[in-house]
């Protein structure tokens, strides 16, 4: 659990570093060390928020830890703090110490002490899980070489799974700001999108649920995913998802819906098209049912279950890409025009009114920018798929013709 909380933790500090802090430093934000450390703060407390709550985490500035003082360490408070003589006491685990440094002259010596006091921090308790980071601003003019480190090679040895170095500094006119990934997490860190984790997040956040339910969603992937043969419940499950990706199913009766009971919910299920009508009982027949159990098992491949689901319909391919995501939903995601079309709007693409996916080429290209970013955000899958559809709302304006 720790581990991972760090690994979070970690791509959160490399990407402010190289994103916010260098941005910060552009606007004249950064005056001297204090306000470095700062802006280092906020970006954590802002970007970090949600998981400080969940998980009982705090940063704190000046934090005295192994004999000195820290600039800023983020640390986790046991399941009650306060109850304690001091909230010092009230620390469970040190997650990771970042040292800073801002400096303008030649001078080379502070950033070497700090260097030689994380060192002191590792020696002192070897068996300590912490992570450590260095970030150095050094106004000066370096050499253009790549993967230059303030470590020697002795210095790296040590550093090893433990230690990062992050750095600004100038190279001709220009400030460069580098990460040097001792501690091996996180390597790939940099975020490639033109949204932000936390606009994503609220993206998700506002998403319609009232026609979406989640109650209902998860009620009937839950039976695909622990029934064993083909059953009744099986088949109602995989026909109600269908409805649901349609926003055939509201809490709102009508004279011709059908009325079903989840979770202390009533829902209300709604006919679609002729074409919709036909892809459902198509898709809920014996046959492919047990298709679609081999495939939820691993007894049939992605391929193999494509080339049978595509005899579903020739019209569209969102349908028969939402009959594949139900079988695994982790792996494959929903397709439809909303976050298609925030998809192409990231790549850059201009979005029209007539964009839309069309094929399995495109469900596949947006499976794996889907995958990319559900590891990158380190958000779950349904979040990530919610805020790429409210996502598009905010598109209208701005690209689509």
């Amino acid at each position: 659990m720790l581990q991972q909380l760090q690994k979070t933790i970690d791509r959160v500090i490399k990407e402010i570093w190289v994103s916010n802090i260098s941005k910060d430093y552009d606007s004249y934000y950064l005056l001297k060390e204090d306000s470095l450390k700062n802006a280092l703060y906020y970006h954590l407390r802002t970007k970090l928020n949600k998981l400080l709550i969940e998980n009982n985490l705090r940063i704190y500035t000046e934090y005295h830890y192994k004999g000195f003082i820290a600039d800023l360490a983020i640390v986790k408070l046991t399941e009650n703090p306060g109850n304690n003589h001091h909230l010092k006491d009230d620390v469970e685990a040190v997650l990771a110490i970042v040292e800073i440094k801002y400096k303008s002259g030649w001078n080379a010596q502070p950033f070497m002490d700090d260097i030689q006091k994380i060192k002191s921090y590792l020696e002192k308790t070897p068996k300590d899980t912490a992570q450590y980071y260095l970030g150095f601003v050094h106004e000066i003019e370096y050499e253009n070489i790549e993967g230059d480190s303030w470590l020697t090679k002795s210095q790296q040895k040590w550093a090893k799974g433990r230690l990062t170095e992050m750095s600004g500094h100038y190279i001709g006119d220009e400030m460069v700001w580098n990460v040097l990934s001792y501690n091996g997490m996180n390597e790939d860190f940099e975020w490639r999108y033109r949204f932000t984790r936390e606009e994503l997040e609220d993206a998700a956040s506002s998403f319609n649920e009232a026609k979406y339910s989640h109650e209902l969603y998860h009620h009937f992937l839950d039976v695909v995913s622990r029934e064993e043969g083909v059953t009744e419940n099986l088949r109602d499950a995989v026909k109600y998802l269908i409805y649901w990706k349609l926003g055939k199913v509201s809490t709102t009766r009508t004279s011709a819906s059908e009325e079903i009971e989840i979770e202390g919910h009533t829902f209300y299920v709604s006919g679609g098209t002729a074409s919709h009508s036909n892809f459902i009982e198509k898709a809920i027949t014996k046959e492919m049912l047990k298709y679609g159990l081999k495939f939820r098992d691993g007894q049939l491949s992605y391929t193999e279950f494509k080339g049978l689901v595509a005899q579903l319909t020739k019209t569209s391919i969102v349908l028969p890409a939402f009959f594949i995501h139900t079988w695994k939903p982790s792996e494959y995601p929903i397709l439809d025009v909303k976050v298609w079309r925030t998809y192409k709007w990231n790549k850059g693409d201009m979005v029209k009114k007539y964009t839309k996916p069309n094929s399995w080429n495109h469900y596949e290209e947006y499976t794996d920018f889907f995958s990319g970013l559900v590891k990158d955000s380190d958000l779950d899958w349904r979040n990530v798929d919610k805020g790429l559809w409210g996502m598009c709302d905010g598109l209208k304006e701005e690209s689509v013709d």
